[in-house]
């Protein structure tokens, strides 16, 4: 038997909102989209999900002590972590991968 999981609730770290909003409508949409993904299934092929290294987690009693990089393409990355609450995804940040995996 499958179970649907209900989607996650989303939070958005100021950094994420203001690497956001430089970004073009063009990646703004390509983010959008992997954002909604994210939320409806973590693990979804496409996203590439894997844990940053030697980054500590804001919230590590609700999603252990992991942030989380996910691709939106090939150029485009967010990065994230699960809380504050349980039911919770917050996103760190965004953008270009360079920039994004810089400050996570």
């Amino acid at each position: 038997m499958s179970i649907k999981a209900p989607p996650f609730i989303l939070s958005f770290e100021r950094l994420f909102i203001e690497s956001y909003e430089r970004l073009g409508q063009k990646e703004q949409r390509t983010i959008d989209k992997a954002v909604k993904l994210l939320a409806q299934n973590p693990r979804h092929p496409s996203l590439k999900v894997h844990k940053a290294k030697g980054i500590k987690a804001k919230y590590p009693s609700e999603g252990g002590n992991s942030v989380f990089i996910a691709y939106a393409s090939k150029e485009l990355s967010l990065t994230f972590e699960y809380g504050p609450e349980p039911g919770m995804i917050s996103f760190r940040n965004c953008g270009f991968h360079d920039v994004c995996e810089a400050k996570i």
